[in-house]
Parts: C-alpha cells; sequence; structure tokens
C-alpha cells in the first residue's frame, strides 16, 4: 500500500493528472448542483468539497492497490475472461476512477432521486460522458504501458503550494471577494462626492457620480453583498452634505442625488440585517401547494433583525378585519427588509408596518392597497400605493419611485409636511423620489 502511495502521489504524473481532472469536474457539478438547485450554504458546500478532494483521491490509490492485488492472485472478477485485450489493462488507474465515479455518483443520488428525477438524470448523463471519456482513453495505445514520470523539483514544490491554496480555499468565499470590491467602490465614490470636490464639479459630473453610488447600492441589494458599515456611513454622510450644499440647477440631477441617499440608506439598513449574526430569513412561497397569499393578524417584531422574502410569482400578507389590532407589524428596536411582500388591508384602516425611532426598516418591490400607512421613518423603494390613507408628520421620509393611486393624504401642518404634499400632488399617478429635508 505505501509502494501504491509513492506511485501515485509522487511518480505517476499521468494518473494524477487524470484523478485532479476528474475531481474537478465532480467538484464543480457538485457545487453547482447543491447551491443553484438545492440551495444549501455556501459554507456547508465548501465542506462538503474539502472531503470530497480528501476522500477521492486517496480512494484511487486504495482502489489500484486492490486491483493489482486481485489481479496478482488471478481474481480480477468477470472483467478478465472477457477483455483480454493488452491495450486495455486494469493496471492503470481508470479501471477504479470509473467505479469510483460510479460510487460516488450512486451515493450522491441516492438522495434525491424521488424529489428531483429530472436532475438525477441530468448528472447521470454528464457523469456516463465522462465516464465513457475515460474508457475511450484507456483503449488508446499510447496510454497502454505503465509508464512513470519523475517530476522536477520546481513542479513538486509547486505542486506542494497548490494543494495549500485549495485547502485553505474554504477560508475565501465568493460573498467575501464581492464584498472587498464594493467597498473599494464606496471607497471611490466617498472620494469622488467629497463636499470641497463636488462643489466645483459640473452638473453633468455630479450626475454621474450619483448614478455610480445609486447603482453600487442597487446591486449590493439585489444580490445581497455586505460591505464595511462605517463605509457605507461614510460615503451617506459625504453624499448628505453635497446635496445640501451643491446647487446643480438642474432637476434631473437633483432627483439622481435624492435616488442616491435613499437607495444608500436602504444599502445601510438591509446592511445590519446581512451582517447581524443567525438573521433569519422568512420566505412566503407561490408553488402548487401555497398560493404565496398569507392571512396574518399580528406579528411583532423586537430587539433583532429579520428579512421577510416574497416570491417572483407574486407573495400578498391580507390583514385580519379588526381595525383595533393596529398594524400587522408592530417593529421596535429592529432592523427588517421586506422584500416583494404585497400587502392588502382592503380598506379597514390597518397598517403594514408601524415602526419606532430605534429600528430600521426597509420595503421594497410591493403594493399596498387599502391600508393606513404612516411614511415616517421607513425607507420605500419601488412601492405603490393603491386606495390608501397616507400619514405623514414631518419626520425622516425616504421615497424612491413611490407611486400614490388614489390616495387621501393626512399631513401634518408643519412646512416640511406640507413640501412633501405639494411634491407627491404636483407629480399625478408618477412615481415619486425624494427626501425630506434634502
Amino acid at each position: 500500500m505505501i509502494d501504491s502511495l509513492r506511485h501515485f502521489f509522487w511518480e505517476d504524473s499521468q494518473a494524477r493528472r487524470l484523478a485532479y481532472a476528474i475531481t474537478a469536474f465532480l467538484g464543480i457539478l457538485h457545487a453547482t448542483t447543491r447551491t443553484l438547485v438545492f440551495h444549501r450554504p455556501e459554507r456547508q458546500v465548501a465542506i462538503e468539497l474539502f472531503v470530497l478532494v480528501l476522500v477521492l483521491n486517496p480512494g484511487v490509490v486504495a482502489l489500484s492497490y486492490l486491483v493489482n492485488l486481485l489481479k496478482a492472485r488471478r481474481k480480477l472478477f468477470v472483467i478478465h475472461a472477457y477483455i483480454k485485450s493488452p491495450r486495455f489493462t486494469l493496471n492503470q488507474p481508470i479501471g477504479p476512477l470509473i467505479i469510483i465515479i460510479f460510487l460516488l455518483l450512486i451515493y450522491k443520488l441516492s438522495h434525491f432521486i424521488s424529489a428531483h428525477i429530472h436532475i438525477t438524470f441530468l448528472v447521470m448523463g454528464l457523469t456516463l460522458v465522462v465516464s465513457l471519456f475515460a474508457i475511450f482513453l484507456s483503449f488508446r495505445k499510447d496510454t497502454a504501458s505503465s509508464r512513470t514520470y519523475r517530476l522536477s523539483q520546481k513542479e513538486r514544490y509547486g505542486g506542494l503550494v497548490a494543494c495549500l491554496i485549495l485547502l485553505s480555499a474554504p477560508r475565501l468565499s465568493i460573498s467575501k471577494v464581492q464584498a472587498a470590491i464594493v467597498n473599494q467602490r464606496l471607497e471611490r465614490a466617498a472620494s469622488s462626492i467629497e463636499p470641497d470636490k463636488a462643489a466645483g464639479l459640473p452638473s453633468n459630473q455630479l450626475k454621474s457620480a450619483y448614478q455610480k453610488i445609486a447603482s453600487i447600492a442597487n446591486t449590493s441589494i439585489e444580490y445581497k453583498i455586505p460591505a464595511n458599515s462605517d463605509l457605507v456611513e461614510k460615503v451617506k454622510n459625504n453624499l448628505e452634505v453635497t446635496l445640501k450644499a451643491a446647487n446643480p440647477g438642474r432637476e434631473d440631477v437633483r432627483r439622481w442625488g435624492a435616488a442616491a441617499f435613499i437607495a444608500l440608506v436602504a444599502y445601510a439598513r438591509f446592511n445590519n440585517v446581512l451582517i447581524a449574526v443567525n438573521a433569519p430569513t422568512v420566505l412566503l412561497p407561490h408553488d402548487q401547494d401555497q398560493t404565496g397569499n398569507y392571512m396574518l393578524s399580528q406579528v411583532p417584531l423586537k430587539n433583532g433583525a429579520v428579512w421577510w422574502q416574497g416570491s417572483t410569482e407574486g407573495s400578498a400578507i391580507f390583514a385580519i378585519l379588526d381595525p383595533s389590532l393596529g398594524a400587522v407589524f408592530p417593529i421596535s428596536h429592529s432592523s427588517v427588509v421586506f422584500n416583494a411582500v404585497n400587502f392588502n388591508a382592503f380598506g379597514m384602516r390597518r397598517a403594514f408596518v408601524e415602526t419606532d425611532d430605534e429600528s430600521q426598516v426597509v420595503i421594497m418591490n410591493a403594493t399596498i392597497e387599502g391600508a393606513t400607512q404612516k411614511l415616517d421613518a421607513i425607507v420605500w423603494l419601488n412601492i405603490k400605493f393603491k386606495n390608501s390613507q397616507i400619514i405623514y408628520s414631518g419626520g425622516p421620509l425616504y421615497l424612491g419611485d413611490v407611486t400614490f393611486e388614489n390616495c387621501q393624504f393626512q399631513f401634518g401642518s408643519d412646512t416640511e409636511s406640507q413640501k412633501v404634499l405639494i411634491q407627491i400632488k404636483e407629480m399625478g399617478n408618477q412615481p415619486v423620489t425624494l427626501v425630506s429635508g434634502l
């Protein structure tokens, strides 16, 4: 057995190349299937890949040793009786590799064959292609003899370095790389809109800077990429000062500045949910067994962080018809994100969300109908209010592409509330983007 280990890991680079190629193929196939089809966490898949690499290569050595041992005793199963061509010998690692492929295939698919039959056939087909290719290689004349190769010292140490990199790869996840890129882009964005620099920029350059910031924030929210919270706050503060000081003279530039600021506020709150330890995600599925519609009485959210996620087909929450219950989601001391979760109160004067000054709430990509909703202190992104009573009393206001259709407005008599009301009414049924105080 020791000779087999030395032969595989030190001399026979041809067998090792084939084993590594099949390991890479199975690893990519396994990781893609587990993450995209079965939605397993990235850390779990990384551990599974690590185990796969550790098991597969020693498995090749063990099976090669077993086959050679059995052949030496003239017990090569039924294959030896039928295959007598000198061009096909199980001295090569081809035979054990084919066996390993099918053993791994049977093991991995035994858990999923009943529920995911179409995925099973796809994986079986791909693996069969690889196996047939391996058999084809084994019949080639140029692979008939058991050739050995002596690796140079440079190749040996290079392989050692490659192994160390592979062993440390699970510590470097895709999300960490994405976060590093976002942090770098945010650093540049913070520099581009420093008040002293922005004061002398022409309108076109200001608009371009605002658009880049909005793009960074919206893309990071869409793909759930975390960032350094201090850096996000720095960009937000720089942008707020710039928006108050700069006077671009063009309405579209001011609108892009407001959109960028709202996106940053939303991303800052969203980032708090992302980096919260064990922040749960509440999924509202829409499939054959579930319509995606849920009747709720009241769900208090206190002292935590949570993400409520609707389906792409449409998920809605219907409020129990009892106005005395108040808001369906009373939120206190929490960071909460609602994405693609529609709401309908059927005109019974119930609110979707009610929050305090200590909470950070983002509601995006939804239609809110028949509700009595207060706008203060909540970030609203891509929202459509229909047949609702809208309340605003001069607090922090963040409206990004918000539409009001057939709504009644109950605004305070203070200057800020009346200014916002005028802007909303001027837009009619068009989307409104504005920030209070800017």
